[in-house]
């Protein structure tokens, strides 16, 4: 089920107080609406009854969509250096769920979702868009590592991301922003699917680079360069 619990909000425009309903999960296969709120940027926008200022809250919520084998963990973008802590934690929380502490339906369940781990709702909305389209979303960060080399000069400003942010109706040019430290647009990027199928088609010449980003249920290319990676 999806699970919405009420919390008392400052509205970052006027600082009054509000009451406003915050998500701890989404079930996407009995709410698809949920789902599509996701993928058009408006899931969880809150309005101040009392200045009628709008802001977005960040994400804190587990996601599971079985129809398409995805149970994703998100968490707000400020917490991306913990992400070492915070995808452990997921994981256990994870396999309570549906690992050797569950029955064996929700085992056998388990066994059939894909796992991942995300920070911000631009990074929940790339792994939705990534799965639609039948990217790899290692590929998809090794691609993303190949664009970063090539914008050396001017160099991204600190902290800067890449997201998958559209996939064209054919299927053959991905749309990828850069985005600021605070998830603003900095430009967008039209990039050939091409240059990802040639990295899925050689797969050892990326295997070394594959195995650091795939080594957890956290697949982007922040699990290289933020916080400090576990042992």
């Amino acid at each position: 089920m999806s699970l919405f619990t009420p919390a008392e909000l400052s509205c970052p425009h006027c600082s009054q107080a509000f009451t406003f309903e915050l998500c701890a999960s989404v079930n996407a296969d009995r709410r698809p609406d949920l789902r599509q709120a996701i993928l058009d940027e408006s899931f969880q926008q809150a309005t101040c009854p009392h200045c009628q200022g709008r802001f977005r809250m960040e994400p804190q919520l587990n996601y599971l969509d079985v129809g398409r084998g995805q149970w994703l963990a998100a968490f707000p973008r400020q917490r991306v250096d913990d992400w070492h802590t915070l995808e452990a934690d997921a994981m256990a929380g994870f396999n309570r769920a549906y690992g050797t502490g569950a029955s064996r339906a929700e085992r056998e369940l388990g066994d059939a979702l894909k796992t991942r781990v995300v920070f911000s709702w631009d990074a929940l909305r790339e792994k939705l868009l990534a799965f639609d389209a039948g990217l790899d979303d290692v590929a998809l960060e090794e691609l993303k590592l190949l664009l970063m080399r090539d914008m050396q000069e001017p160099p991204l400003p600190v902290g800067a991301e890449l997201r998958l942010t559209g996939v064209s109706a054919d299927g053959g040019e991905l749309t990828i922003t850069v985005l600021d430290r605070e998830g603003q647009p900095l430009e967008g990027l039209d990039v050939p699917r091409d240059l990802l199928d040639e990295i899925t088609a050689d797969p050892e010449a990326w295997a070394e680079l594959g195995a650091s980003l795939g080594a957890g249920a956290f697949v982007d290319v922040q699990r290289l360069s933020r916080g400090q990676q576990a042992s």
